[in-house]
């Protein structure tokens, strides 16, 4: 029967598809987290890889005949998935990285949980609020988005053409410096608002001695620290949907980076 017969050429670029699409999926925001299932993970790359096959099959480079060249360019396809989730992993650690501020800085510091994504031991406060950046992220359809850069993934960065510039490189490290900056918006608020009042507690510590600040202010830090948290967090959905819309942009730029030969 002709539909069973197996095209080893047409397999071989199927499987660089593949590779490509299953280390977006693995390695990207929320879809690729550790509590989501291996096998769903598989099945919906193996799915997205039979529907774009089809679509970007028509412009494909020929298919080196040695195996060493063969393995060579599935890895140049599984980086361009690395590329993808070092940006979205990135921007959702500098989330959990701003919760960690507000943790230690309301007196969280010691309450840890473990993360079910990272399998970690996170604060409690920065498991919070990285669950409202991924319900925030589903909420804006962003995993639209960015399933939608990974099927267009192949008009920035053609099969076969993923280079490793300098220039891509320092883009790679900006957004690690950009993650920091991130958290640091993100919680700035709590921070300030905290700061001055660790300041006002050490001025009646020096003015009335007889007061033991260490047992008052503990509960005067945690109150206020989470009044503020509840306040701010409109401001924090408003610069987290910002800081995915750019995210978005910075992951097709640096598509359009690597695939520049």
């Amino acid at each position: 029967m002709e539909w069973l017969e197996v095209n080893v050429v047409t397999f071989q670029y199927f499987i660089l598809v593949f590779a490509r699409i299953a280390s977006m999926v693995a390695l990207s925001p929320v879809i690729g987290s550790g509590s989501v299932p291996p096998t769903f993970k598989m099945g919906f790359s193996f799915l997205l890889s039979i529907i774009i096959f089809p679509i970007v099959s028509r412009h494909f480079p020929p298919v080196p005949q040695e195996m060493v060249l063969y393995w060579i360019l599935v890895l140049r396809e599984v980086m361009v998935g690395v590329l993808i989730g070092i940006i979205g992993n990135l921007m959702f650690s500098s989330i959990q990285l701003a919760g960690q501020m507000f943790g230690i800085q309301v007196g969280f510091g010691i309450v840890n949980v473990i993360d079910p994504m990272t399998d970690e031991h996170i604060s409690i406060l920065g498991q919070f609020l990285f669950l409202v950046g991924i319900l925030l992220f589903l909420g804006l359809n962003m995993h639209h988005y960015l399933i939608g850069i990974i099927a267009s993934s192949y008009d920035y960065t053609p099969l076969g053409s993923f280079t490793f510039t300098e220039p891509l490189g320092m883009e790679v490290v900006g957004w690690l410096s950009k993650s920091f900056v991130i958290a640091f918006k993100i919680g700035m608020p709590i921070i300030f608002v905290l700061l001055m009042v660790t300041m006002a507690l050490g001025i009646v510590a020096r003015t009335v001695p007889q007061m033991n600040v260490f047992i008052v202010g503990l509960p005067i830090q945690i109150s206020i620290g989470l009044w503020v948290m509840g306040m701010s967090i409109g401001l924090i959905a408003y610069l987290l949907k910002g800081y995915f819309v750019t995210m978005m942009q910075d992951m097709a730029m640096l598509l359009r980076m690597a695939g520049m030969t």
